[in-house]
């Protein structure tokens, strides 16, 4: 199987690590300084799940040159996904499986729209990695897992396939039936801890352990409940149990890559997950008093993250 991943950043890089040590054939997009130094270098991953080196794969900036795969996983940031729409095509042929693993709720119908109903399924990613420097991943925790399931429900043969070769390199795959509702399930995580993490500055360990940001924390995960009500997705009656489990999990120096990139003046994911998320409130007639108070306060960071950066 010929996979192609686009974007190599901390999830693309982590699951092209741990593939490429399998033997598996990639074809990888990538740009700038962490471009060359894959092509001069390898790809190099440290972390909880060991350390090691991949060369012998295909990279690239440009998606004609590395031509079609059996299935390509986008591992962009939602900001950047209209730029990597051009490279994506040119790795897409009649038969690919697009796997989208970007953060929120909107990215899978978006893609398909671009790419074809048929090609792109649901993808879930759950990891804690990030680029180091050029070249490099660093990885937390005992997994990078993968959840695959066909947008409209059940499971499939070409998604049997693909989660047979993530088994065979190590990942933490698994197929399931109702992929759009676990996809709400992580978002009710990310997205509330992206934005208490970045107003107040701090790991997932410190904030959950306060009683006020924990509460807060609370707040915002219960109104993301109420969109996806509204929007029809019922998530289970303990989904935030459940959740906070898997939160007060994480290492205690943990942080969400979103919450990252707001605290380094970087543009982030922000306006595509948290203003979009309020839009969307807004137009299902959702009260978001929460949100409503935290989400202009970083709006004004992200504004200023995006012009800098020409963006």
């Amino acid at each position: 199987m010929r996979v192609g991943i686009v974007g190599i950043g901390g999830v693309g890089g982590a699951l092209a690590a741990l593939l490429g040590r399998q033997g598996t054939e990639l074809a990888l997009l990538a740009r700038g300084a962490h471009l060359d130094a894959l092509r001069t270098h390898g790809l190099c991953f440290t972390g909880t799940l060991g350390e090691l080196t991949v060369t012998g794969f295909a990279a690239s900036d440009r998606g004609s040159e590395l031509g079609t795969c059996d299935v390509v996983f986008v591992a962009v940031k939602t900001f950047q996904l209209a730029a990597a729409l051009p490279h994506l095509r040119a790795m897409v042929g009649e038969g690919t499986v697009v796997v989208p693993l970007l953060n929120g709720i909107g990215s899978w119908d978006l893609l398909a729209s671009e790419i074809g109903e048929r090609n792109v399924v649901g993808g879930i990613v759950l990891v804690n990695s990030w680029v180091e420097k050029p070249g490099l991943i660093r990885q937390l925790g005992p997994f990078v897992r993968v959840i695959l399931g066909e947008r409209a429900g059940g499971v499939s043969q070409r998604l049997r396939a693909i989660n047979d070769v993530l088994l065979a390199a190590g990942i933490t795959s698994e197929l399931d039936e109702h992929v759009l509702v676990r996809n709400w399930q992580k978002f009710l995580g990310f997205e509330p801890m992206a934005l208490v993490g970045a107003l107040s500055r701090s790991s997932i360990g410190t904030f959950r352990s306060d009683e006020a940001t924990r509460a807060l924390l609370l707040a915002l995960m219960n109104e993301v409940i109420a969109i996806g009500l509204a929007q029809g997705v019922t998530l289970p009656d303990d989904a935030i149990a459940q959740r906070m489990v898997i939160i007060d999990g994480l290492a205690h120096e943990a942080t969400i890559s979103m919450q990252r990139d707001l605290m380094a003046g970087r543009p982030s994911e922000f306006i595509e997950q948290s203003v979009n998320l309020l839009a969307l409130a807004r137009s299902l007639g959702v009260a978001t008093p929460i949100h409503d108070v935290c989400v202009p306060l970083l709006r004004l960071q992200e504004q200023a993250a995006r012009a800098k950066a020409g963006l």
